[in-house]
């Protein structure tokens, strides 16, 4: 029974991401997602609760903050006013005060630094491009990044 449970928890959350992946512009919301999912808003918070170990809202807004990140170290020519829109952030200074808490700094602060790599090292991608996922293999040793959602 609970193998099942697991395994249909763990579909639920499959839906749930890849439904935010497909609407990254839009604002979170987890009466959409659940729509989506065809789950109510509890079952969204078991299943998620089951398998990340965070609550949906933290685990998604986590994947879209290291979305950002991603976009933001890759040199591209967007503004973080660009970025921080285009993954469904609209309150930019709650992006980054989010994007703070969870990195360590501010997104300007990446862009600046993704842009003097680019200089620095014409034709090479930036030394820190890649960004740990916020795909945790189990929930308890990676609590604490989710926390910047909260």
């Amino acid at each position: 029974m609970a193998k099942h449970r697991t395994a249909h928890y763990q579909k639920i959350v499959e839906e749930a991401i890849e439904t935010t992946s497909r609407c990254a512009g839009a604002p979170i919301s987890v009466a959409g997602i659940c729509r989506a999912a065809g789950v109510s808003p509890r079952t969204l918070a078991r299943a998620f609760h089951a398998i990340h170990g965070v609550p949906p809202f933290h685990y998604l807004c986590a994947l879209r903050l290291a979305q950002a990140r991603q976009v933001l170290l890759s040199g591209d020519d967007a503004t973080v006013t660009e970025v921080a829109m285009r993954f469904g952030f609209r309150e930019l200074g709650r992006f980054a005060a989010l994007y703070r808490k969870e990195f360590g700094e501010s997104p300007s602060a990446t862009l600046q630094r993704a842009a003097a790599n680019l200089r620095d090292q014409p034709g090479a991608p930036p030394a820190d491009a890649q960004v740990d996922s916020p795909e945790p293999a189990s929930a308890e040793p990676h609590r604490k990044k989710f926390a910047a959602c909260s």
